[in-house]
């Protein structure tokens, strides 16, 4: 069994595809051009907001250097302050110590004072 196809046929089946092939790469085509055009306006939107704010950025970043010098007095500060703390917290428990001895010795002295004029 022999199947015959015509040349005129092959042709024809070949020519569809090439034009089913030639509408894929059209839209294709058409999409490609979309997308480059939301991101030229995506880029220009950018340019924009950079152009209005070049002096703001531009003071922003050199305020940084000065930034980081006062955040680093700020910690030099803090470590100054809890040695400080440090030191008054020593000095309220040995005053908190002596208050404590001296109450106690004056309760003493009351109770002896308290048992002298008991006694009479």
């Amino acid at each position: 069994m022999t199947i015959t196809i015509n040349l005129n046929t092959i042709l024809f089946i070949l020519a569809i595809i090439g034009c089913v092939a030639l509408v894929f790469l059209i839209k294709l085509i058409v999409n490609l051009l979309a997308t480059i055009k939301n991101v030229n306006s995506v880029l220009d939107k950018v340019n924009v907001v950079l152009d209005d704010n070049t002096e703001n950025v531009t003071k922003s970043i050199s305020k940084l250097p000065k930034l980081v010098d006062d955040f680093s007095q700020v910690g030099e500060n803090v470590r100054d302050v809890s040695e400080v703390v440090t030191d008054v917290a020593a000095d309220i428990i040995v005053t908190k110590e002596s208050v404590k001895g001296n109450f106690e010795l004056l309760t003493e002295i009351l109770n002896i004072v308290k048992s002298v004029f008991s006694s009479k």
